[in-house]
């Protein structure tokens, strides 16, 4: 179990669902594919003492100005960004 992120925004997208978007310095020199491969098809999302399991549908990946990952993660309509708690950390479920 590796941590992906931790979530800094969640949003709702009409086509994509939920989407988590956060960011990991420790991935910053990782390329797409190496994150991506990192991330995995399923994840964890924990919060405090709580956590749960979920698909992932897709990877976003892009660069700040800074030149640091910005990491989207779109889980789909099985969770809403009510049930969502910003602070929440991403591990790969492998």
């Amino acid at each position: 179990m590796d941590k992906i992120m931790t979530v800094s925004l969640a949003f709702d997208h009409k086509e994509e669902g939920t989407i988590l978007v956060g960011v990991n310095p420790e991935l910053d020199s990782l390329s797409y594919p190496e994150i991506e491969s990192k991330i995995g098809d399923r994840i964890i999302l924990k919060h405090d003492d709580h956590e749960t399991i979920h698909e992932v549908r897709s990877i976003q990946i892009s660069n700040s100005m800074a030149n640091k990952k910005n990491i989207g993660i779109s889980v789909g309509k099985n969770i809403t960004t009510k049930d969502i708690q910003v602070g929440s950390v991403v591990y790969s479920h492998k």
